[in-house]
């Protein structure tokens, strides 16, 4: 199978503009989160992953393409570790079933909205809990830009450029206590 590199693909892939943080923030951002991450029992693995996957988890591991731009690693890494929250908290077990049962198109949207946001909430505690308090508006841009690429994805069923989706001066979003975990491996589920 002949797979385009990293650097070869559309949408997302091409350097992030969202926050420009300056390589050392990122740096620190990125050791933190990911030490913490760890402390929470998942596991963090820097991975070829077949395009247009940015990143993947399944309940045990959180899995992040490296041709993809520093600046989104960070970003898949704390938004994957609110996904992978959703996915093993006992406590949410009941709010997956409606986001994976819902065929009205608009209800679905809204359900899907919510589970992105909740998942953008877990990974903003998770930067709050490895002792960074500001970035909040970076991250929330971040979320918000997200939604706007993954709207757009369901709207069109085309993955949309990265840089039309671009938002800045997003509402904040707030920290969300992340609710008891039980390590167990799911369906493997993909960031795009």
């Amino acid at each position: 199978m002949n797979v385009a590199a990293g650097h070869e693909l559309v949408g997302h892939r091409r350097p992030a503009l969202v926050g420009k943080l300056a390589p050392e923030t990122l740096i620190d951002i990125w050791t933190r989160t990911s030490s913490r991450l760890v402390k929470y029992g998942f596991l963090l693995e820097l991975r070829d992953l077949e395009p247009p996957r940015t990143g993947i988890f399944d309940g045990l591991r959180i899995v992040i393409d490296p041709d993809v731009e520093f600046e989104m690693q960070c970003f898949v890494l704390l938004h994957l570790f609110g996904h992978s929250v959703q996915w093993i908290a006992p406590s949410l077990e009941a709010n997956l079933s409606a986001l994976q049962s819902t065929p009205e198109k608009s209800r679905f949207m809204q359900v899907l909205h919510d589970y992105e946001h909740q998942a953008g909430r877990f990974g903003l505690t998770l930067l709050h809990e490895a002792g960074i308090h500001d970035q909040d508006a970076w991250y929330s841009d971040f979320v918000a830009t997200d939604w706007r690429y993954v709207e757009r994805y369901y709207e069109t069923d085309q993955i949309p450029p990265w840089d039309e989706c671009l938002t800045s001066a997003a509402e904040s979003i707030q920290p969300l206590e992340i609710p008891r975990l039980v390590s167990r491996q799911v369906e493997v589920r993909y960031a795009f």
